[in-house]
Parts: C-alpha cells; structure tokens; sequence
C-alpha cells in the first residue's frame, strides 16, 4: 500500500523556513534552494515512514510537489494572483458575469507576463540539467471558470448555458494546450496536484476537479463530461482528482470519461461507492487533514486503520494540506498505521 502526506505552506514556513512569494514560484533559484531545504526537513521529521531525502540534491523541479498552489492558468485567463510567505498564491475573482461572456476572451495568453516567465525558467533549467520536472498544478476547468466568475457561473449554466459552454471549451484549449507544452519536456507532470501521483500512475494527467462538489451529476454530464472527455483523448493516461467529501455523487459521470487511469477520492466519500462505479481505475484515498487536526492519536490510528480496511490493491492512500498547528505525534500516528 502507497502512501503520503503533503503539508499547507504554513507548515513550511514555519519549518523550513521558506517564503511562497513571487520569488518561489517565478526564481528557479531560489526555488530549488528552498526544495532542498524542503526535502531535508521531510527526512529529519518523517525519515522513519520513508518520507524525505537523507541528502536531497538540487532538481529542476517547475512550480512544486510539496506544495498545492492552482493558480497559473486562471492568471493567464485575467485573474489577479496574490502572494504571501506563508499560503499558497491566492486567485482574485474577476466575477464575470452572464454579460461579460459575450465578449470575454482568454486571449494570447502566451504574451503574459507570467508564461513567459514560465518558459525563462524551462530555458534555464534546461540549460543547466538537461531535464525538467514540471509540477505547475494543472487545475480543472470548473475550477478556472470559477475563478473567473464565481458564483455567477452556477446561475449562468442556467440562464447563459451556451455561453458558458464557450467558455469552458476555451479553458480546456488552454489546459490542453500547456499541457501538451510541459509533456514535450516529461511524462510526468501531475505531481503539482497530489504527489502520491508519482508513485502510483506517474505519467498520468491530474486535472483538478475540486469545485465538481459543488454541483450535480447531471450539471456535471451536462457541462463539464466533455471538456474532460477532450482532455483524456488528449492525454490517454487521464486521472480526475476529486477532493470533496462526496465523490460519489459524480462517480456515474466520471465512468463515462475513458480512458480513466487514475482518481483521487475526497476525504469522507463513499469508496466502496466509487469503486463499484470506477472498477478497473487506481484510486488514491484520502484522509482528513482537519479530522487529523480535532482527533486524538489513538483515533487517528483507528479511523486510518478503517479507511485501509475499505481499501483494494489497486489503491492507495494520502493526508493532504496538513496543517502548521496540526501535532507531530498525530502525523507519526497516520503514517505508523499506513505503515
């Protein structure tokens, strides 16, 4: 059985120092530095269970694998982004709505400030180890189209649904489209979204379907099916992550997109629910980060034990966005019943 942790990036500031600003995403070196740094400090707390690196070297690791940070494709489309040392960048809304979308446009993204940027740095590491690791968190398509538009979207996909299918179909172009561009440089390229990724089915495309909660299945089939459709024909090694608590709810949609190699199934949804509709595809289940935060150590071990036991061989498990104030010993607590 596989298994992982990944922490928010308070957690990292506090513990290793490291400041998620501009600088950690757009300077490759002071990014590889503080991963390092990073890696290091997962040795010398979480050795013992296999996480870490006695004596990390330098990568030309491209955005991060400790970290979840979805914000680089909504930043292309318009969003203002917003950074601090201890978060990862937060996306500013743009909160189209139903009469924005006649005339919106994503545009020439490729001339942002921040692509460019994106392709400086695949030029300098490149230059400097023959390789790249691209990790940029792919996003989903709801969850850009969110970020453009908030809740106007959900009213929207009643009032303006063709309109919103424009703008869908636009988002995906572009998901394609960068994707299309990190895969030229690795075959793996989904570590930006969850890392377990890596050790389970590493050259699968992640898209991020987080938002997907929030709306029905039939919603789901109706605007979104395709759009992920596009993106596994794309990318024949396709996966869904799915971080909400009922994945369930959506498993009839997610069966309709074929090829699905991998899923990722939120914290508190039904497995044997998701398994009986998704049978032949590698699910990674989660554990709570907040349920590892309220409860005690010997609960931790007792619900991490219920949820291995709820697990298959083709499965495996992960506590992702933990916390700064979330206790030592209740972390050991997870990864000594994974163990």
């Amino acid at each position: 059985m596989k298994y992982d942790i990944t922490f928010h990036p308070s957690w990292w500031h506090k513990n290793a120092g490291v400041d998620f600003t501009e600088e950690f995403f757009e300077n490759p070196r002071y990014r590889m530095e503080c991963d390092v740094r990073m890696r290091k400090v997962l040795y010398e707390n979480f050795g013992a269970y296999g996480i870490g690196e006695k004596d990390p070297k330098e990568r030309p690791i491209l955005g991060s694998d400790l970290i979840a940070s979805g914000y680089f494709h909504s930043a292309l489309a318009g969003c203002e982004i917003i950074y601090s040392k201890d978060n990862a960048p937060q996306v500013k809304c743009m909160e189209l709505d139903e009469e924005d979308l006649e005339d919106f446009s994503i545009g020439d993204y490729k001339q942002h400030p921040l692509y460019r940027n994106m392709v400086e740095q695949v030029a300098y590491l490149k230059e400097k180890f023959g390789y790249i690791c691209p990790a940029v968190n792919l996003m989903g398509i709801q969850n850009i189209a969110m970020d453009l538009m908030g809740q106007n979207l959900f009213l929207a996909y009643y009032t303006e649904p063709e309109l919103v299918k424009k703008l869908l179909a636009e988002i995906t172009d572009m998901s394609i489209d960068l994707g299309r561009y990190w895969k030229l440089l690795s075959p793996q390229i989904s570590g930006g979204v969850t890392a377990i990724v890596k050790q389970t089915v590493p050259d699968c495309y992640l898209t991020s379907n987080c938002s997907v909660e929030m709306i029905s299945n039939d919603l789901y089939e109706s605007f979104l099916l395709d759009c992920d459709r596009r993106l596994a024909k794309a990318f024949p090694c396709f996966g869904i992550h799915h971080c909400g608590q009922t994945m369930e709810h959506v498993a009839e949609g997610y069966a309709k997109v074929k090829p699905l190699a991998f899923a990722e199934v939120g914290a508190g949804s039904d497995i044997a629910a998701v398994r009986s509709a998704l049978p032949d595809v590698f699910l990674n289940a989660r554990f709570s980060p907040v349920r590892l935060k309220e409860l005690s150590e010997t609960e931790i071990t007792e619900k991490t034990k219920e949820l291995l036991r709820a697990c298959d061989q083709n499965m495996s498990v992960s506590c992702v966005g933990i916390d700064v104030d979330v206790d030592h010993a209740k972390i050991c607590a997870f990864l000594t019943a994974c163990m």
